[in-house]
């Protein structure tokens, strides 16, 4: 009879464990989303640093003859080629 005793309390162990495994798994995942969504939010802010775009007042510049325009090909700049002052 005390054999019998024993199976029942390995089968509540094993009921208990299962649940201890999906309160983890439940913790993870929430874990995880947050984690996720901090991150998201984070990458979020820094795209909109970086593509803000800032006008800044200068003076037009001065007239120029046989000026080319090019674009930098590593950078977001635009390159004046040509110093010849009208």
């Amino acid at each position: 009879m005390g054999k019998k005793g024993k199976k029942e309390k390995k089968g509540r162990g094993a009921e208990k464990t299962a649940a201890k495994m999906e309160k983890k798994v439940s913790k993870r995942s929430r874990k995880e989303e947050e984690d996720l969504e901090a991150l998201i939010a984070h990458f979020q802010t820094l795209d909109a640093k970086r593509t803000q775009t800032v006008e800044l007042p200068c003076p037009p510049p001065s007239p120029r003859l046989n000026a080319s325009l090019s674009v930098h090909p590593e950078k977001d700049e635009l390159i004046l080629f040509g110093d010849f002052f009208v």
